[in-house]
C-alpha cells in the first residue's frame, strides 16, 4: 500500500482540487492507496484569524462567513450546518472567557483538516471510488510539552493498525492530516506543515511501501526558487540529506517527517499535482551518493553575542548560558565561540530574543556590574544560510563570493559530520548572498547583474553586443550578463529581471529621472549580486563618484577615460578603495580602443623587464585623418568633415585637434608604468591654428576652412617624397617626459605603414630596445570599443 499526502494547494476550489482527485483515480487503479489531506487552501490561517478574534473579543461572524464558503465545493452536496454551529459556539465560549488556550486554538484549527477529509472523500465517493473518512485523532496519540509534540508510538500504531484492519480490500481511507489526541483526548497539532509527519507516520506503522507528497512544487530544489532563478530541482536525496534540509527551512519537508522513514525503510517522493507525470524528488536510505546537494535559507532568527575579559579561561560559562536558555525552553540553533573564549555568539529564533536577553540579564548579573562581562548584545535581523552535502572546498568557494559582494558572516558554523556549513549574514542581504553561495558552491551559470551609464555610439552597440551574444556567452562561459539599468544623461530605467532589446523603447518611456545616488541605493537594496557598473560617458561627474561605486560593493568597466587622468591623488586614492574593498576596474579602452595594449602594458611593468619608452598613434580619428591627408590631393578641412560625418571624430572635433584626448591617454600609460604625471605635466601640440583659436561654434570654425587649408598645406609642402604626417604620443619614460605633436614619419616605417583609422603603439623596454613590441589595429569606432567594453565584463565575470 502506498501513502499519498496532499497539501492544502493542491486541494483549493477549482482546477486543484479537481486535478487531486484524477491523480487520485489514476494511484488507485494501480496500486492500494490511503490518503492524509492538509485543510484546503488557506483554511488554516482563515481559522488562525478566526480564534485571535474571538480570544480578542472581537466580531468574528464575518470571518465565519467566508471561511465556511470558501469550505463549498461545485456540484457537491456537503451537510456543515453541524460543524458550523460547534465552531461558532467554541468561538463565543472564546469570546467570552477571553483567554489564551493552546488546546482550544488545536480544536479550532482541526476544523480545516476535518472539512477537508470529509469533502476529499465526498468527491471520490462521487467517482465510484469506496473512500472512508478517517479522523487522525482516533489513531494518533501524542502529548506536548512546552510547545514540543511527542508522539506515543506504541499506541498510534496499535490504534492504526486496528482501523486498517477493518478495511475491506477497495476501500481508501481519507485521514485527516496536522491532527492528533492527547493522552485525555484533546486534540492537539502535530506543528505547522504536520500533515507531512502524519503521512509518515502512518505510513510507518502500516508497513507501506511508499509515501508521496502531492504538493504545489515539484521535489526539493538546490536553493528557494523565491530567491534563486536558477535553482535545480534534486532528484534523489538521503534521508540524513533531507533531515538537515527539513532543520533548515525546507517548505516542503517537516523537520520530524524524515524520522520514521528512516526507522522503516520507506521512500518519499516528492511530486506537484500541478504538474502530473513530472519527475520528483526521490527520498531514501541511499541516496544519491557525495556532494553538495542544496543551499537553504532559515529567515526570523537573532544572533546573540556574549563577551568580555572575564571570559577567558572562566569555566563552566558556556553551561549557565544553555542552562538558564533550557530552563526557559529556548533552542539554540548554532553556536560560535573563540578558542580564547573571550567571546560566544549563538543563534536563536526572533520570537524568543526578548526572553532571551532577560534570561540572560539575570543570569549574568553579577559578572555585568563587575564588568566581567562587558556586553550582551541581541541583533535581530539575521539569517542562515546552510550548505546541505559533502562540501569539498564548498566554505572557501562560499566566503569567496560573499567577500566578492561586500556580505559579512557574522557566523560561521561546520557540522562534525561533514553534512553541512551554516553562515549567518544579515537578513537584508539574503536575496544576495543565498544566490552568491549557490552560484558558487554548485558552478551553477554565473550572473553579472550590469547598470550602464550612457547608451550613445559605444554604450548603446555594447548593450546590443550583450543581447545578440548572450545566448552564447552562456554556453560557452558559463555566464549570463543581465543588464538589470540603463542611464542617459536625464533619465533612468531599472529591472531586475534585466532587459531585453526593448531597452530603449523603455528608456524613453521611463519618468525616473537620472540620480546617481537614488540609483547606488536603488542597487544597493536589489539584492542582486554581482553587479557591475559600466561608465560609457564623457562624464567627469561621473567619474569623480567612482569611489561611491567602489564602496558600495560594486565592479567597474569603463570607455570614459576621465577617472585615469585627472588628478593622480585622486587616481591613487581609487586603487587604494579598489585594493581595500577587493573590486575590480577594467579599462582597456581608454587607449587603444579594443586593442590589448593596457594589459600588455600591465604584464611588461610587472615582469622581469622594464619599460623604456612608449610611442604611437593614440587616436583613430587623427590616424584617419592624416593618413588620408597625408596621400591625397584632399584639403583639410574636407577629410575633417569627412572624419566627422563618419563618427571617427567628437560632435565638434576641435577636441581631437585640441591634442588633450591623446594627452590623457599618454597620461593613462605613464600612470601604468608607475610615473607619477599629472595632465599638465604633458607637452601638447595644439592642431587648431592659433588664429583660429578663438572661434566659438563648429560651424563658425569651419566657416574658416580657407585658413586651416592653408596652415596644414604648408606643413605638407614641406614634407619630402618618402615622409607622411603623424599625430604622435611620446612617453620617455626614463626622463619622465611626455610629448604629444605632429611628426614626419617614412613612409617604411611602422608608424608610416598604418591606415584608414588604425592605431599603432610601439612598446620599447630593456629586453625590446631596437626592435619595439608593435601592437595595431582599429583605433576608433564605436563597435571595437563596445567590443573592449565587453571584453573587459566577460574578464570580471571569470573573477566570479
Amino acid at each position: 500500500m502506498k501513502v499519498l499526502k496532499f497539501g492544502g494547494k493542491s486541494l483549493g476550489n477549482g482546477e486543484p482540487i479537481k486535478s487531486a482527485v484524477e491523480i487520485i483515480k489514476k494511484e488507485k487503479d494501480a496500486n492500494a492507496i490511503a490518503l492524509v489531506v492538509s485543510a484546503r487552501g488557506q483554511s488554516t490561517d482563515l481559522l488562525l484569524e478566526l480564534y485571535r478574534k474571538a480570544v480578542a473579543g472581537e466580531a468574528f461572524e464575518e470571518d465565519l462567513e467566508k471561511f465556511f464558503g470558501y469550505q463549498r465545493v461545485a456540484d457537491l452536496s456537503l451537510e456543515l450546518d453541524t460543524f458550523y454551529a460547534e465552531l461558532k459556539s467554541l468561538l463565543q465560549a472564546m469570546q467570552l472567557l477571553g483567554i489564551v488556550n493552546d488546546r482550544i486554538r488545536d480544536r479550532v484549527v482541526a476544523f480545516g483538516e476535518v472539512i477537508s477529509a470529509i469533502t476529499v472523500a465526498e468527491l471520490l465517493r462521487k467517482e465510484g471510488i469506496e473512500a472512508v473518512f478517517a479522523d487522525a485523532r482516533q489513531l494518533l496519540v501524542a502529548s506536548c510539552h512546552l510547545n514540543d509534540v511527542a508522539v506515543d508510538f506504541e499506541r498510534s500504531r496499535e490504534k492504526t493498525n486496528q482501523f486498517f484492519s477493518t478495511l475491506q480490500a477497495e476501500q481508501v481511507p481519507v485521514i485527516t492530516g496536522f491532527i492528533a489526541s492527547d493522552p485525555e483526548g484533546n486534540t492537539i497539532t502535530l506543528g505547522r506543515n504536520g500533515s507531512n509527519y502524519t503521512a509518515t507516520l502512518i505510513a510507518s506503522f502500516i508497513k507501506a511501501t511508499e509515501v508521496q507528497n502531492w504538493t504545489d512544487i515539484d521535489g526539493v530544489y538546490t536553493a528557494s526558487p523565491k530567491y534563486v532563478k536558477n535553482a535545480q530541482k534534486i532528484p534523489h536525496l538521503s534521508y540524513r540529506e533531507a533531515n538537515e534540509l527539513a532543520n533548515f527551512g525546507a517548505r516542503v519537508l517537516h523537520a520530524k517527517t524524515i524520522l520514521p522513514l528512516v526507522e522503516s525503510g520507506i521512500p518519499l517522493k516528492i511530486y506537484s499535482s500541478f504538474a502530473y507525470g513530472r519527475e520528483g524528488t526521490l527520498i531514501d536510505e541511499q541516496g544519491s551518493g557525495k556532494g553538495i546537494k542544496a543551499v537553504s535559507t532559515i529567515e526570523d532568527v537573532s544572533l546573540v553575542s556574549i563577551e568580555g575579559r572575564g571570559l577567558l579561561g572562566k569555566v563552566g560559562i558556556d553551561a549557565r548560558i544553555f542552562s538558564a536558555l533550557s530552563r526557559n525552553n529556548i533552542s539554540v540553533r548554532l553556536i560560535s565561540q573563540a578558542s580564547s573564549e573571550r567571546g560566544i555568539g549563538f543563534i536563536i529564533n526572533k520570537e524568543d530574543a526578548v526572553l532571551t536577553e532577560q534570561v540572560l540579564q539575570a543570569e549574568f548579573k553579577e559578572e555585568l556590574q563587575l564588568k566581567d562581562i562587558s556586553r550582551i548584545q541581541i541583533n535581530n535581523e539575521m539569517a542562515i544560510i546552510a550548505i546541505v552535502g559533502r562540501h569539498n572546498y564548498s566554505l572557501e568557494k562560499a566566503i569567496y563570493g560573499l567577500r566578492r559582494n561586500k556580505i559579512w558572516m557574522h557566523l560561521i558554523s561546520n557540522s562534525i559530520n561533514g553534512e553541512h556549513i551554516s553562515l549567518v549574514v544579515d537578513n537584508k542581504s539574503l536575496k544576495k548572498a543565498v544566490n552568491v553561495v549557490h552560484n558558487q558552491v554548485f558552478g551553477a551559470i554565473k550572473t553579472l547583474n550590469l547598470f550602464a551609464f550612457g547608451k550613445g555610439n559605444v554604450g548603446g552597440r555594447l548593450l546590443d553586443q550583450i543581447i545578440e551574444t548572450g545566448d552564447d556567452v552562456i554556453k560557452r562561459r558559463n555566464l549570463q550578463i543581465n543588464i538589470v539599468g540603463v542611464a542617459d544623461s536625464k533619465k533612468m530605467v531599472f529591472n531586475e529581471d534585466g532587459f531585453t532589446g526593448n531597452w530603449r523603447e523603455k528608456l524613453v518611456q521611463s519618468e525616473h529621472a537620472n540620480d546617481f545616488r537614488s540609483i547606488m541605493q536603488l542597487l544597493k537594496e536589489s539584492g542582486l549580486e554581482n553587479i557591475v557598473i559600466a561608465d560609457n560617458t564623457s562624464s567627469q561627474d561621473l567619474t569623480e563618484r567612482y569611489p561611491e561605486i567602489v564602496n558600495s560593493g560594486f565592479d567597474i568597466v569603463a570607455s570614459n577615460k576621465k577617472a585615469n587622468s585627472i588628478s593622480y591623488s585622486f587616481y591613487e586614492n581609487l586603487r587604494n578603495d579598489l585594493k581595500r574593498r577587493g573590486k575590480l576596474f577594467f579599462y582597456e579602452t581608454n587607449v587603444g580602443a579594443g586593442l590589448p595594449l593596457i594589459d600588455t602594458i600591465k604584464h611588461l611593468h610587472n615582469s622581469s623587464d622594464k619599460i623604456t619608452r612608449i610611442r604611437g598613434v593614440f587616436s583613430g580619428s587623427l590616424s584617419y585623418i592624416f593618413n588620408n591627408y597625408s596621400v591625397t590631393d584632399k584639403s583639410f578641412s574636407t577629410i575633417l568633415s569627412e572624419a566627422r560625418m563618419k563618427g571617427y571624430t567628437e560632435p565638434d572635433p576641435r577636441e581631437d585637434l585640441s591634442g588633450l584626448d591623446v594627452a590623457r591617454k599618454l597620461i593613462i600609460l605613464a600612470r601604468e608604468v608607475g610615473l607619477k604625471t599629472e595632465l599638465e605635466d604633458v607637452a601638447v601640440e595644439n592642431l587648431v591654428p592659433g588664429t583660429l583659436a578663438g572661434i566659438g561654434a563648429y560651424e563658425e570654425f569651419i566657416a574658416e576652412s580657407n585658413t586651416l587649408d592653408t596652415y596644414f598645406g604648408e606643413i605638407k609642402a614641406a614634407l619630402k617624397e618618402d615622409e607622411v604626417l603623424r599625430y604622435v604620443g611620446d612617453l620617455d619614460v626614463n626622463e619622465n617626459k611626455l610629448t604629444v605633436s605632429l611628426v614626419k614619419a617614412s613612409k617604411n616605417s611602422p608608424l608610416g605603414n598604418i591606415r584608414n583609422a588604425d592605431s599603432l603603439f610601439e612598446i620599447y623596454t630593456e629586453g625590446y630596445a631596437t626592435q619595439p613590441i608593435i601592437i595595431q589595429g582599429a583605433g576608433a569606432g564605436a563597435e571595437v570599443t563596445a567590443r573592449g567594453v565587453y571584453s573587459d565584463l566577460l574578464r570580471i565575470g571569470g573573477h566570479y
